[in-house]
This record gives C-alpha cells, structure tokens and sequence, in this order.
C-alpha cells in the first residue's frame, strides 16, 4: 500500500525530526476557509508575500511544499520520516529561523517536513498543526484562531470531550517560551485529537482533523470488523481520496445519527472505505476521521494538556451536508481532466457525460478544484461542464440529485 508523504502528515502519523526549539506567543489571528479548507498566512524568514498554509488539527508537524521550499531556498536538513504501521518514509527536512503566522503569531527556529507536489498543495503551500505547548480554539463564526497559554475558565456555552490522546505528553516545556523535544519524543508523540463518539448509538474513536475536507470517513477496518459495507440498503460507490490522501473504493451511505458530545447530527453522508484494504489502515487508534463537512458547524477549543476539546455549534450547525450528487468523479490523468467513473443512470450519466471523455472547461470559478466543490451543491443545482470525446466538443449540463 503506498502512503504518500503529504497523506500521512494530515493524517498525524508519527514524525522523526531532528531536535527543535519552538517561541510560541498568546495570540488571535485570522483564517478563512475555501472549499472546506481551513488556511491562514504564513511569512518565512521575513520574506513577501506571505504563503497560504492549511490549518489541521489532524497534523502533527509543520510541513511546506518542496517547490516552496525551493523558491525560498530554505536549507534542508538530514531526512527525517513518517513512521506508520505499514510503512516507514523518508522525507525531506527544512529549517527556518521564523515564522509569522497570520499577520501576528511568530514562531522561531521550526524544522517543516517536506510535502511532494501534489493536486492537494498547489494553491496551499504547507501545514500549521495543532499547538502542542497552548491552548488552541478554532472560532468559525468569526473566522478567528486563539492561542492562549492555559485555559483558566469554562468557555461559555462549550461543552467537553474527552481526548483519547495516543501517549502522555514527553518533553520539556516552557509554556509559550522554547520547548525543546527529544528524537525519542518527536517519534512518539501523538496530539491530534480523537474523540470516543458515536455512530448509530455505537461507541467509536473517531479523529477530528481540519485538514480533511470530507465528512465522516470510517477506515476499512473498522468497516470490516462491524459489518458495515452492506448494511445500509440505499448507497453510492464512488472513488475518491482518504482523510490520508490515497485514492480508495468507498460507499457513501446515510447513517441516522452521528453524536460528538451532546451535539447530534441527524442523517449524516458517511463514507465507508471497501473492507477488501481491511489492515492497511495508516492509524489503527482511531476506526475513522470527522472532517470539515461536520467540523466546520462547530466552534472548537482544543486543550491538549487537559486532554479536552470543547466544542459548540455555530451559525452553520443546520447547513446541507455536501457530497458529490454528479455520480460521476472526475481526475486529473496524465495532465488532462478526464471522466474515470460514471454511474450508469446517475445524474451526470443522463446529462450525457461517459466514461473517459475528457473535461476541458467548465462555466465556474477556479479550474478543477472549483468544479469539484461545484458538483457537491445542492439538488437541483445545475453544473455546465465543456468535453470533448472523439474530436467533437459538447456541453453538458448535469443537473444534481440526491441518491442516498
């Protein structure tokens, strides 16, 4: 099974780095979020303009894209390498003397690991993880990320989760002053957060990551062990990226209830991976990721020294939940935009768009990534896509539809 470098880092795989010392500052900065993406910027070593980095909390490390780092001609460093339970990969290491993140926050003397060029890192150049030495709190009304040194009170109208945090907290560590970190301990140290939740009155460990843009992802294991893959009558077999970034063979199905804490969604689109990979799993502490698609309707206080997250709804808490209702998927092959699935009935089949005609433009904004988010609207939402198939050129207009 191939982990990609970039796939493992969102995940929160564990990372070898040489030895750091990190500044870290009480601070509020801005982000935003496009297509489910959590980012904020980032200036290195002083340099403009200022780079997007993704926010996630399903991170453990800093990371930049090589291409970045080659632009800003940062010195690398030994390698170091993503440790999981079916590979170990070598990676490249880049060394900064500051970072300033989002117009206020600096951090000092950081080592990032380098991120492969990839369809994910081209708009976004890196990762900022969550902090391990504060408190970290993700406002998505006011679009606003908190860094505080402890948290000294209740936050009003938050209710706490327990984290099922993978080790103790090792190392040494002046809160937001340097924090020095072992070979040993940046080896082992696990601070994504996952959560014990539950999914149709089931107990189950779940991740919370910013950095997947998806839902609720259930690893094939787990799909596996429950029985998951044809329990569900009404589904859509669909290919797509992980929470990892590999390309798997999933179902999108309706469960009835996901539960995080006392916040219930009703009917949420999970997605189940083919139990045929059953063991192959980058993580086995948690049986799946809660992305962006829930993330996103909730205010989010991470504490990792009180192993709690504290969580609260927000203003999109009653928002649609998006997926693709094109029954088509779309991906870039060998530099073209082509059509690699088509379901036979489905949406997109009956607007005329077949198996291998290849896409070459489309009435939006934002080239692929924009006609991707597009075909995740709402019913009856209508998506105009230019193709091409044997010489000849048609429009297609593919008018979405729920299916599951």
């Amino acid at each position: 099974m191939l982990i990609t470098r970039r796939g493992a880092l969102a995940a929160g795989a564990a990372l070898a780095l040489p030895g750091a010392a990190r500044a870290l500052d009480s601070a509020t900065f801005p982000f935003r979020v496009t297509r489910n993406r959590p980012w904020t910027v980032v200036a290195i070593n002083g340099q403009e303009p200022p780079l997007p980095f993704l926010l996630s909390t399903g991170s453990g490390w800093y990371a930049i894209n090589e291409s970045a780092a080659e632009a800003l001609k940062l010195p690398r460093m030994d390698k170091g390498y993503l440790k999981t339970p079916v590979d170990r990969v070598d990676i490249p290491v880049y060394r900064i003397g500051r970072a300033k993140i989002g117009g206020v926050m600096e951090e000092r003397d950081l080592y990032l690991a380098g991120l492969p060029d990839s369809r994910s890192f081209t708009t976004l150049k890196g990762i900022i993880p969550p902090t391990s030495a504060s408190v970290m709190s993700f406002d998505f009304d006011k679009l606003e990320i908190g860094v505080s040194r402890r948290l000294t009170t209740k936050p009003e109208g938050y209710r706490p989760l327990p984290l099922e945090l993978g080790v103790q907290l090792q190392g040494t560590a002046d809160p937001l002053g340097v924090q020095a970190r072992t070979e040993f301990s940046q080896a082992n140290i696990d601070l994504t957060p996952t959560v014990v939740a539950e999914i149709d009155g089931e107990p189950v460990k779940l991740k919370l990551s910013t950095g997947y843009s998806g839902g609720l992802f259930l690893h094939a294991s787990y799909v596996q062990a429950k029985g998951l893959w044809d329990r569900y009558p009404t589904r859509l077999s669909q290919r797509s990226l992980s929470p990892t970034g590999i390309s798997v063979e999933s179902r999108l199905v309706r469960a009835e209830r996901l539960k995080l804490g006392n916040i219930v969604f009703t009917k949420p689109i999970v997605q189940l991976a083919d139990p045929q990979h059953a063991g192959h799993d980058v993580n086995g502490i948690e049986a799946g990721v809660v992305g962006m698609e829930f993330l996103r309707r909730l205010n989010l206080v991470y504490d990792p020294f009180s192993r709690l997250i504290w969580i609260k709804p927000n203003s999109a808490i009653a928002d649609g939940y998006r997926y693709n209702r094109a029954g088509a998927e779309i991906e870039i092959v060998d530099g073209l935009l082509r059509a690699v699935s088509v379901n036979e009935g489905g949406p997109a089949y009956r607007a005329g768009l077949r198996l291998g005609d290849q896409i070459t433009g489309w009435r939006g904004a934002d080239g692929y990534d924009g006609l991707v988010w597009a075909l995740t609207g709402a019913p009856g939402s209508t998506v105009e896509i230019q193709v091409s198939r044997a010489g000849k050129s048609e429009l297609v207009a593919v008018t979405l539809a729920d299916e599951i």
